[in-house]
């Protein structure tokens, strides 16, 4: 019980910073992995359904964009976000693209413009757009203030 104690006594709240203290702030940087599913029940057999759907022209006569099954897997790995200072003294967000990037049936099943929001892709269906497979990527994405 004691060190139980003792553990929590010398936990300190946060502080906050400001700009001059967080930038003397060093670390390694963050690395993030994302594993997302989206409507996943799609790839084994569930009903397909118009998932977004989006409406424009005629207010009393929309047309709609549908996008119908909209989901999959998508996997991330090795994203990273550092905190680096250019020579001149200024401070960047450095994004570095992951490293491995992945798909599983992931993208729209039917992709439609029609009349009734709610209707299964008919004959105006203008196909799909899948991704499934494996990649790795390379770069950084810089960032500043102006």
């Amino acid at each position: 019980m004691t060190l139980l104690w003792l553990a929590v006594s010398v936990h300190a709240a946060p502080q906050p910073l400001d700009d001059a203290a967080l930038s003397e702030v060093s670390a390694a940087g963050i690395g993030l992995g994302v594993h997302l599913e989206l409507n996943s029940g799609l790839l084994s057999g569930q009903a397909m359904q118009p998932n977004l759907v989006v409406g424009f022209g005629d207010a009393l006569q929309p047309v709609y964009l549908v996008m119908h099954g909209l989901g999959g897997i998508m996997d991330l790995y090795n994203i990273t976000l550092n905190l680096r200072r250019h020579a001149d003294g200024s401070d960047y967000l450095d994004l570095g693209l992951p490293g491995f990037v992945g798909f599983e049936q992931f993208g729209v099943r039917a992709l439609s413009v029609q009349t009734d929001p709610l209707a299964a892709p008919g004959a105006g269906n203008f196909g799909s757009l899948m991704l499934n497979g494996a990649g790795a990527m390379t770069g950084h994405v810089l960032m500043w203030a102006r």
